[in-house]
């Protein structure tokens, strides 16, 4: 491409006017240069580029204007040698030539260098590099690699991987578009051959191929049986065994599971490869073995066996509430309703009631054991008891002798006798006399009464005394609301009639002072038909039922 400059030569002739005789003619001659004809060449080669310009007394200046980046620019002289750059895709160079003559004015001119891409396919290589020790055998993981493989473009790289299983088994793959492909030697009859493809694709687009075949040894046991793993549970919990992640090389196979060591649980189904039973109750940490026998289609067999460790569930050491159904705001309902949920009956050991192994009898979860004068465990029909054991608490409690006449001339532990609360340090006027609410000739306060009953060396025990707040709280059983008191009277037999103490119907003194202020002058009572509270003042008269450790 050529690019000129001219001034024409003006003949006198030509004009109108033409001034003065003798005169020599102005003429002017300015710079041209010509870049040279647009070229096409491959990436990564030689070319030449020359430039022409006249007058012949001038220099020649080249410069990029666009494209893909050439080393060494600018560049001085009419003739350059170049080396085309390494291009992902076709690409255009823009070079533009600028001359200037002695006395003259700069001219240029462009020639365009057209760009071949030249890709060079990636080498494709595939090595196994899992198992480190080879052959492979049964569970092993195989690993084929094709972080070998390269990109012999200087400047290129591998863009995506493609693994396709052209013969063989089905096998367990997670992906095959990574580098690595990956999974387990599985349970044959007899050696398999593989066979593999795997694709690679540059970052240029330009993809190869290659072909890897391998071969996977049969395996010595034809059956393996898989119990699943080991499992830590609590009490009452649903166990599954499941032993469907056992093998075979036959279609079908058959389960059939045997408990070996631990309480008897009862399984849903021991001819099965998944059955369930339910964790029995449990006062330690206790483990169950159980045994899996996996049978082929031909007879042949194979064992396995897991630990099921079942640990009591944290219910605590006080008596629930006794309430065992759920209700809504008008009627009973179901204890999964979501609209009413976690309910008292659905919570807490009573939830459990009908799979606590009980060593006695209560309503739910309370568990009570009937003893003798001495201490001694009677049958739960008897009638002839004299103390209960709280099997949860671990509490002894008195239990009342039969009504033997009118207050005052009642037997020592009629429960129609009344006292005063005069326990420890505490003080005030005292309004119930001897012989008044209670047979005693001294005092109708509870500690004449609990000196009493200890002095007896009563039902095996000295250490008799009133209860906590929480301990006898925790006689009250909440399912029996609209019943005449909130206790189990085949239990606790002879409780007076509600109203003989003025103000609250059936109250029972417990252990704990009130916070009133600084005179302390009320303690808590249990009211037994209702089941709540009250600071009562401690000269008033409530009922008491004794208490002590074992």
């Amino acid at each position: 491409m050529k690019a000129f400059a001219l001034i024409p030569l003006i003949s006198c002739g030509l004009l109108s006017a033409c001034g003065g005789g003798g005169g020599s003619d102005d003429t002017g001659i300015e710079s041209s240069v010509n870049a040279g004809t647009d070229l096409q060449i491959i990436e990564k080669s030689e070319f030449t580029i020359t430039a022409q310009g006249s007058p012949a007394d001038g220099t020649f200046t080249w410069q990029q204007v666009s494209g893909p980046s050439l080393d060494g620019f600018p560049l001085d002289g009419a003739e350059q040698t170049l080396t085309a750059p390494d291009v992902k895709a076709d690409s255009e160079i823009i070079l533009r030539v600028s001359y200037q003559s002695t006395g003259s004015s700069a001219v240029s001119d462009d020639i365009t260098i057209s760009v071949s891409s030249n890709n060079q396919l990636p080498l494709v290589v595939v090595t196994q590099t899992l198992p480190e020790t080879l052959p492979s055998v049964y569970k092993d993981t195989i690993t084929l690699s094709a972080l070998e493989s390269t990109d012999p473009d200087d400047n290129g790289q591998i863009d995506t991987y493609f693994w396709e299983q052209l013969s063989g088994l089905d096998l367990d793959i997670t992906s095959f578009d990574e580098s690595t492909l990956s999974f387990s030697h599985p349970l044959l009859e007899s050696n398999t051959n593989l066979s593999w493809k795997l694709t690679i694709t540059d970052d240029e687009g330009g993809q190869a191929s290659t072909q890897y075949d391998m071969t996977l040894n049969k395996t010595n046991e034809l059956v393996d049986a898989n119990a699943g793993d080991d499992q830590t549970v609590e009490e009452f919990e649903l166990v599954t065994l499941d032993a469907t992640g056992s093998e075979t090389v036959t279609d079908t196979y058959e389960c059939t599971w045997q408990q070996l060591t631990g309480n008897a649980e009862t399984l849903s189904s021991a001819s099965q490869c998944t059955t369930t039973f339910t964790a029995s109750d449990v006062d330690t940490d206790t483990t169950l073995s159980f045994e899996v026998t996996v049978t082929d289609s031909k007879g042949r067999t194979d064992t396995d066996s897991l630990f099921v460790d079942v640990t009591p569930k944290a219910l605590g050491l006080i008596n629930d509430s006794g309430v065992g159904e759920c209700y809504n705001n008008t009627q009973r309902i179901n204890c999964a309703s979501d609209d009413f949920p976690e309910q008292d009956a659905e919570l807490g050991r009573d939830s459990y009631a009908n799979r606590l192994d009980k060593v006695g009898k209560g309503n739910l979860a309370f568990d009570y054991t009937k003893l003798n004068k001495f201490a001694d465990e009677v049958a739960d029909d008897s009638s002839d008891f004299t103390c209960i054991r709280d099997n949860v608490t671990g509490l002894v409690w008195e239990v009342k002798s039969a009504p033997s006449g009118t207050v005052p001339d009642t037997s020592l532990r009629d429960g129609q006798n009344h006292y005063f609360w005069d326990i420890g340090e505490t003080t005030f006027t005292d309004t119930s006399t001897a012989n008044s609410t209670c047979p005693n000739d001294t005092s109708c306060g509870v500690q004449s009464y609990i000196n009493e009953v200890n002095d007896l060396d009563f039902c095996g025990g000295t250490n008799w005394r009133l209860p906590t707040y929480t301990e006898l709280l925790g006689l009250i059983d909440y399912g029996k609301q609209g019943q005449r008191v909130l206790i189990d009277e085949s239990l606790f037999p002879y409780i007076p009639q509600a109203g003989e103490i003025e103000d609250v119907d059936l109250p029972y003194w417990t252990s704990q002072t009130a916070a009133d202020g600084t005179s302390l002058s009320q303690a808590y009572i249990i009211d037994m038909s209702s089941g709540n509270d009250l600071a009562y003042p401690k000269e008033n008269t409530a009922y008491v039922r004794l208490v002590r450790s074992r």
